[in-house]
């Protein structure tokens, strides 16, 4: 991802126009591990889509609520911005990335990084192991 408008002030937090994922991940069937990493000298962070309905520009409810110290952030946030990356494991949830300034930068825009590692959750590898063995009992028997 390039150029994500970066909000101007220290105590604001830039929220994306559309979400990270389009859709929850379905955590039974598959673990997603995210890892976010960029250069500029902002923070990142990740929201649930109830919280990015509470706090976004759009939203009826914004106040100054939606600060960098009161967004509920699913990962990452404001003490990213030193290391600058994060990973988090994804779970049922749609989550929007949302940005700001670590400390009165002058940051306009930040190129970000990322990867998801996806592996198939231990329920499905247990019920396909015994699938498999029950499969290999069966062709026994019937040999």
């Amino acid at each position: 991802m390039t150029d994500i408008a970066v909000p101007p002030g220290l105590n604001e937090v830039g929220f994306a126009d559309s979400p990270l994922t389009e859709s929850a991940i379905p955590s039974a069937l598959i673990s997603a591990e995210l890892t976010i990493s960029w250069d500029e000298d902002v923070w990142l962070g990740l929201i649930t889509e109830e919280e990015y309905e509470r706090c976004s520009p759009n939203s009826l409810a914004m106040s100054d609520t939606c600060k960098p110290d009161s967004t509920n952030f699913a990962a990452g946030g404001p003490s990213t911005g030193d290391e600058k990356t994060f990973t988090y494991e994804i779970s049922d949830e749609v989550y929007y990335p949302v940005d700001g300034q670590k400390s009165g930068g002058l940051v306009q825009s930040v190129d970000v990084e990322y990867s998801v590692h996806v592996t198939l959750a231990w329920p499905v590898i247990f019920f396909l192991g015994l699938l498999g063995t029950g499969l290999q009992v069966l062709a026994q028997r019937m040999h």
